[in-house]
């Protein structure tokens, strides 16, 4: 398989998109974090953030089917194990988050 690399900086996308995008963003970074803290074993923080219901609107998922919500789940858990500190890496799990979910639309 072929790898596509895109220049994302230089790309427009409608603003639905756009933001979508950085709802994801930060809900990988949220996750990662917060994934660190309980493997340290800090566990139940009541500050974590919580976008899932937000994204999966933006995407156009329905929120209230369980088979669907535990796909979303894994994705973003996966995803958010995979990314490291730079803004690059946080993007391109993004991306592949966003196009996942569109997958499943």
């Amino acid at each position: 398989m072929n790898e596509v690399i895109i220049n994302y900086s230089t790309m427009k996308l409608p603003s639905h998109t756009e933001l979508t995008l950085h709802l994801i963003r930060e809900e990988l970074k949220c996750r990662k974090f917060f994934n660190s803290l309980r493997k340290l074993g800090f566990h139940d923080c009541p500050y974590q953030p919580n976008l899932d219901n937000l994204i999966m609107a933006y995407v156009g998922l329905p929120d209230n089917d369980d088979q669907i919500f535990n796909f979303y789940y894994t994705v973003m858990d996966t995803h958010s194990e995979l990314i490291n500190e730079t803004k690059e890496s946080v993007l391109e799990m993004a991306l592949e988050v966003y196009c996942e979910l569109m997958a499943r639309k």
